[in-house]
């Protein structure tokens, strides 16, 4: 099994100013894994701030890129969990989700969890390599 780690500078730095002890994104044996995206400006390096919508574009923007540096898009994933801190987030959420999945959409789990203290959704998927 090869596992390779593929770095995406203004995520992976992102993603560590956080604290998070993670990479970007992995690929093995012809699958990417993304860490979970938070909603990072992808200009600025910044977390975004606003409502739900504002920042659920901005982690599907995040891995958007993500995807595409590594030969893969959103029509090549087929595993997605969505993490939310309210329950009423899911309405507002699944309206900007389903504008990156015209042509069908992947498996996927939406949880609630405690909130963080930056941002109010993350979101992870697993892609096949275009």
């Amino acid at each position: 099994m090869k596992h390779e780690i593929i770095e995406i500078p203004v995520i992976s730095d992102a993603i560590r100013r956080l604290g998070a002890p993670t990479s970007a994104l992995t690929r093995v044996d012809g699958l990417l894994y993304t860490c979970g995206m938070p909603p990072i400006d992808l200009k600025s390096g910044e977390i975004v701030k606003g409502d739900i919508t504002t920042q659920t574009r901005a982690c599907m923007e995040a891995l958007g890129v993500t995807l595409r540096h590594a030969d893969s898009s959103f029509e090549r994933v087929f595993k997605s969990l969505v993490f939310i801190t309210d329950n009423d987030f899911a309405g507002p959420m699944n309206a900007v989700y389903r504008e990156y999945f015209p042509n069908g959409f992947p498996a996927r789990s939406c949880v609630t969890i405690r909130p963080w203290t930056h941002f109010d959704i993350e979101i992870e998927c697993i892609a096949t390599v275009d």
